[in-house]
């Protein structure tokens, strides 16, 4: 299927901006922080550079919201979502894990995402209504209904104390439940990318940021999956918690999530 102009962009710009990414992880890596403990590294900054050039170049009208730069608004119907350098603890403790994520949204919807994972090489693509792709080839969500035997990720990007109390008291539901496979591998795009090419059966993050999970949420859905809020309503980038699944396993999750 051909790709659209903003695909084919995309993907080269997050191409370029791995192959910084895996440069840089491979020599000593220098930490500073913005705000309390959120980590940024040369490597954040390097690889938005690189992104941006591209994008701004291809697309001068557009708005873009990048995890580093903030928002610079145009007067557009498109907005391109970036983070440069998703699972940046990871990256500084020499965890392979990382990637960095390219979204665009049209309208207030996401259309087209794109996440690269450098360490193994593996482009994961998706536009809207033409399926959901890793290195050119087309991905499913898996087709796993036992509960048990499934892996699920989850993540939460709020330090309040709200926050904290409320992932806790998930965890707890599920391992409670019996769930024996449940990880916190610290990259969401990422981790959304693996419940759309089958790897885990469900993804689940509360208090986001857009650019956390943009790319990530239109591949699942175009592999098949389902992707909705805390509450089941379908998501949307203005929600702040995301729930992402083969769909199978959903109904089941949810009520698990909600338990009080």
């Amino acid at each position: 299927m051909k790709q659209s102009r903003q695909l084919s962009v995309a993907i080269s710009a997050a191409y370029k901006a791995g192959r910084i990414l895996m440069q840089l992880w491979k020599k000593k890596t220098i930490v500073h922080f913005k705000e309390k403990t959120e980590m940024v590294t040369a490597a954040d900054k390097a690889a938005e550079k690189v992104i941006l050039a591209d994008l701004r170049k291809n697309f001068p009208s557009y708005s873009i919201f990048s995890e580093e730069m903030g928002r610079a608004d145009k007067k557009s119907d498109y907005l391109w979502v970036v983070d440069p350098l998703d699972g940046t603890t990871n990256f500084v403790i020499h965890d392979p894990f990382f990637n960095t994520a390219i979204a665009l949204v049209y309208k207030g919807e996401v259309v087209l995402g794109v996440v690269y994972y450098p360490f193994l090489d593996e482009m994961f693509w998706a536009e809207k209504g033409k399926g959901a792709f890793m290195n050119g080839k087309r991905i499913n969500v898996s087709a796993k209904t036992d509960f048990l035997k499934s892996v699920f990720a989850f993540c939460h990007s709020g330090y309040s104390r709200l926050q904290v109390k409320r992932m806790l008291r998930i965890y707890s539901n599920l391992k409670l439940a019996g769930i024996k496979h449940l990880r916190q591998i610290g990259s969401a795009e990422l981790e959304l990318c693996y419940v759309a090419c089958g790897r885990i059966e469900s993804f689940h993050i509360s208090d986001l940021n857009l650019y956390d999970v943009a790319a990530g949420s239109v591949i699942v859905k175009e592999a098949g999956g389902r992707v909705t809020d805390f509450k089941g309503r379908d998501w949307k980038p203005n929600m702040k918690d995301i729930f992402a699944s083969n769909g199978l396993v959903h109904n089941k999750l949810l009520k698990l999530i909600n338990r009080k």
